[in-house]
């Protein structure tokens, strides 16, 4: 499986056609045209479909096709258990192997290709290059599908230079315990989540490199290493990702947040322990089909105070809101207020705690609003400039005054966009899932935007459309809801001196270490008080 089936003929299948056309007498049938190398059928003396070699396209756009084809496959059971060795041999794909080992290899090598089982004879590889690029839904059906209908020999093997930990291939490869159970940047390996293990090639050490030996003339030289180093830089996500084949936590070069930011900040808790008075549930709707979006985005939470006295939020979940198109009767606009209205509704979001942007819908969207649910719904307006708020634990050096959002934005947009990181610093944001997170750190800067070189821009949406293949609405949604809750209803960021002098989240082991041992001590001290 590759990202598509044009990319995996230059490369992946290519090799697998060469290598397969240069053995004599091979048990299997080639079809170029259909990209697959039919096996032996059940009884040896033809080709079938129950085995053989097939190659499929995992990205995006592939979706439906290859869940079609993965949801389906079914290693065959091709022998019995207790099939001896002699009668092994006697099988067309081993017979002519006597030519090439001896028997004492044999002996100890076919029934182990054989892979027999208690419960299946046959093995099923499936062999993702590009994992990258791997569409989501496609490594869900693997798991929840493929894996648990071939209970004999089942193997995934993962190819890819690592990107984001929250694409297809960070989960694959995601450490036992999570992401800060391994240095990134010394171990070579680490057992994974599922019970696999994650092997890491450093192109630092590659044989070319160490061996001294130019018969690697496909892999990097010490000059290209450097050359890259001094382009991009060795804290670089690209200098990461093609050079030292690792994750990058805080790879956020590019973009406004990084994986650091949510691994290290909690945000990925969903447990939350509120203190006497109730949280209220709030919510915002992002309709983004007004605004070079693709779909209308609700997303809801709860905000309150937690058993330390902090005011937080905790994500309780988000809904793409269903529309009818061919529905004459009820304009779309009026179907997402009342789809809106009614999962409100749902989670007891009061009116006066319910937010939505109006800046592509406009005056129209926002009357629909209030005639169908009520005018004590807010409408935010996320276009125009930056405002005059204060940033947390910003200040002019010279003059010591706070910074404002405007001296650092170049628009209301690129504002919103970092309105969560203080709150993620202070550890004030719960319930963050992968989807979110991963589409947060996906969001990059516009270099060719910004009056001048001290403020930021955030990438416009068709741009991230272009790159992604879709629009950041569920991030938008969650964003915009920060910033409701921070204006309207008293959501202050409380980030400490420590951390604001810290600076960004960083994944530095020595500042983690650091917070660690101070929270101990408070602890400590606070139940060696109790005790007392």
């Amino acid at each position: 499986m590759s990202t598509t089936i044009a990319g995996a003929k230059k490369r992946i299948w290519k090799t697998v056609r060469e290598y397969w056309e240069s053995i004599p007498n091979l048990p299997g049938k080639l079809l170029a045209s259909t990209n697959e190398i039919k096996g032996l059928n059940y009884r040896g003396d033809g080709y079938g479909d129950s085995s053989g070699i097939y190659l499929l396209a995992s990205e995006k756009s592939n979706e439906k096709a290859a869940l079609d084809k993965v949801i389906g496959i079914k290693a065959p059971a091709t022998g019995v258990t207790d099939a001896s060795y002699d009668n092994l041999m006697l099988r067309p794909e081993f017979a002519d192997m006597a030519n090439h080992f001896d028997d004492e290899t044999l002996r100890d090598l076919v029934p182990r290709l054989y892979n027999l089982s208690q419960d299946r004879a046959g093995k099923l590889i499936l062999i993702i290059d590009e994992m990258t690029g791997m569409a989501e839904s496609i490594l869900n059906a693997v798991n929840t599908n493929l894996k648990p209908g071939n209970v004999g020999h089942f193997q995934i093997i993962g190819l890819g230079n690592p990107n984001l930990i929250y694409d297809s291939f960070g989960i694959f490869s995601k450490p036992k315990g999570g992401w800060d159970k391994v240095n990134l940047l010394v171990d070579d390996e680490w057992e994974t989540e599922t019970g696999g293990l994650c092997i890491r090639f450093n192109g630092e050490r590659n044989p070319r490199i160490v061996e001294e030996n130019e018969k690697y003339s496909w892999m990097l030289r010490k000059e290209d290493i450097k050359e890259m180093e001094d382009r991009y830089g060795r804290e670089s996500l690209f200098f990461h990702r093609m050079v030292l084949g690792t994750w990058c936590l805080e790879g956020a070069a590019l973009g406004v947040y990084s994986p650091a930011d949510i691994e290290m900040s909690g945000a990925k808790e969903t447990h939350v322990i509120w203190g006497y008075d109730p949280p209220k549930a709030v919510s915002f709707l992002d309709p983004s089909f007004t605004a070079g979006g693709d779909i209308a985005w609700a997303t809801f939470g709860l905000l309150g105070k937690n058993h330390e006295g902090r005011m937080v939020l905790k994500i309780t979940g988000d809904v793409a809101l269903k529309v009818d198109p061919t529905n004459k009767i009820t304009p779309v606009n009026y179907q997402i207020v009342q789809a809106w209205r009614k999962e409100c509704e749902l989670r007891k979001v009061k009116p006066e705690c319910a937010a939505y942007d109006r800046s592509g819908g406009g005056i129209p969207f926002g009357d629909i609003v209030s005639v169908t649910w009520s005018p004590r719904v807010t409408g935010v307006t996320m276009g125009g400039n930056a405002s005059k708020r204060p940033l947390v634990g910003e200040k002019h050096p010279s003059t010591n005054n706070p910074v404002l959002a405007c001296e650092r934005f170049s628009n209301k947009a690129t504002e919103v966009w970092h309105v969560a990181q203080p709150f993620l610093r202070a550890g004030q944001i719960f319930g963050v899932s992968d989807e979110l997170a991963k589409e947060l750190c996906s969001r990059q800067y516009d270099d060719g935007k910004g009056s001048d070189g001290r403020r930021v821009c955030i990438e416009g949406k068709r741009k991230y459309k272009d790159r992604e293949n879709k629009s950041p609405d569920q991030s938008d949604s969650f964003l915009g809801m920060v910033d409701f809750c921070r204006d309207k209803h008293g959501f202050v960021c409380v980030e400490s001196d420590q951390v604001r002098t810290a600076g960004k989240m960083t994944a530095n082991a020595d500042f983690a270490w650091k917070h660690f041992r101070e929270k101990a001590r408070r602890l400590s001290n606070n139940r060696s008080l109790k005790n007392g």
